[in-house]
């Protein structure tokens, strides 16, 4: 077992892990300071994952936001979640997610989860209203599902044909970026909502107020802002480092 663990941690893995986690700590910054409904703080962590394996994408992750936190307070708590998300991501490049070309039906499935996701922040934020006292309040999701339906069905639609087109060659990257999330949003969900009371100081915040408003309660409001904005954000990073892993010569992967 400690061999295996061994052979993540080469000379060149231990070069891209200080690097890898200056870019989630700077992407993730200033994503945060710019009140965007997602992070995009890992994109560091899925690529030394996907390049080096489980254990050095998840020593990335986890010592990304301990050295985060130092200087925001929020991030550290969270450094299990950050672990997870490197070993997933060593999990996907070991299985080939980052290669490859992928059947039809999963591109499609991502492009249309992707675009969905797109749609539902944006019609969010427009429809954000702001009181005499600069107080911003969010409508409801069901309202907001009623309100644009024609336009959330031609959202899927898009999405379906955007990866079925262009998608080919990237679509398990997606999936497992989608999977991701999804384990990210559970198994955070219940630091964000009891060490933090949903309110940790990202954009996303703003989702969690929207359906708090839709009558949820305080954990189940901080699971749905993690089941819509996690996986969105984390099949992002994955495609992002797809993009990056496709531009790098074929000699550095292999090292």
């Amino acid at each position: 077992m400690f061999e295996k663990i061994k052979k993540d941690f080469t000379t060149k893995t231990l070069v891209l892990i200080p690097i890898a986690i200056a870019i989630n700590i700077v992407v993730g910054e200033l994503v945060a300071r710019l009140k965007l409904p997602i992070y995009l703080d890992s994109i560091g962590t899925v690529l030394v994952g996907a390049i080096a394996g489980p254990w050095a994408g998840a020593l990335t992750g986890g010592l990304a936001n301990l050295i985060w936190g130092l200087f925001t307070p929020t991030s550290a708590p969270f450094f299990y979640v950050a672990a997870v998300i490197g070993f997933m991501a060593g999990l996907a490049g070991k299985y080939g997610a980052f290669e490859g070309e992928t059947p039809y039906w999963v591109s499609v499935l991502v492009g249309a989860v992707f675009v969905f996701s797109l749609t539902l922040f944006v019609l969010a934020f427009i429809n954000v209203n702001v009181d005499e006292t600069g107080y911003a309040t969010f409508p409801s999701m069901g309202e907001l599902f009623s309100r644009y339906l024609l336009l959330f069905i031609v959202a899927i639609l898009l999405g379906g044909a955007i990866g079925y087109f262009l998608l080919q060659k990237g679509g398990y990257a997606g999936l497992w970026g989608l999977i991701t999330g999804v384990i990210a949003a559970i198994i955070s969900a219940p630091t964000a909502a009891y060490v933090f009371g949903g309110v940790t100081g990202a954009g996303t915040d703003l989702l969690v107020a929207a359906f708090r408003a839709s009558g949820g309660g305080i954990l189940s409001s901080v699971l749905a802002q993690g089941s819509v904005s996690d996986p969105f954000d984390k099949m992002l990073s994955f495609m992002v480092v797809w993009l990056i892993l496709k531009a790098l010569p074929a000699r550095f992967k292999a090292r």
